[in-house]
């Protein structure tokens, strides 16, 4: 009986690890921070090799979001994502306020071959997850 409720509680632990984690080819960025990410591309899909804050010359996609300003009430942050393909890239992005415990799709355009996308958010986001990167072939 005590295997069966070790048992129990292990899948139960581990499940929730797993709901937990991010997906695997997710992007986090916070404000502040700037992002080079690599990918693989099979068809249009793309899969995320490297994500980092390090400098990296020869990334695809670079994302930057900027930091708060404190004291300011109208300010809005901007996720600003540079395409350095050479297709259009579309992806989905989530904003998160860690410090509410909410979140929400956000509502992004796909970026064009060669420029750069601007998509402006609230003050109040602490963080945006951004995954399901393909490009328009």
């Amino acid at each position: 009986m005590t295997r069966l409720l070790q048992l129990l509680l292990l899948v139960s632990c581990s499940t929730l690890a797993g709901l937990a984690s991010e997906k695997s080819n997710t992007v986090l960025i916070h404000p502040g921070e700037v992002i080079y990410a690599r990918f693989t591309q099979s068809g249009a899909k793309l899969r995320l090799v490297k994500a980092s804050p390090a400098k990296d010359d020869n990334a695809q996609l670079v994302l930057t979001l900027d930091p708060v300003i404190k004291g300011k009430k109208d300010y809005l942050i901007n996720l600003k994502v540079e395409n350095r393909f050479k297709n259009d890239i579309h992806y989905e992005a989530q904003m998160r306020s860690l410090a509410l415990n909410k979140h929400m799709s956000a509502t992004v355009f796909p970026v064009v071959a060669g420029k750069i996308s601007l998509v402006p958010f609230l003050p109040v986001v602490d963080e945006v997850a951004l995954w399901g990167f393909e490009l328009e072939l």
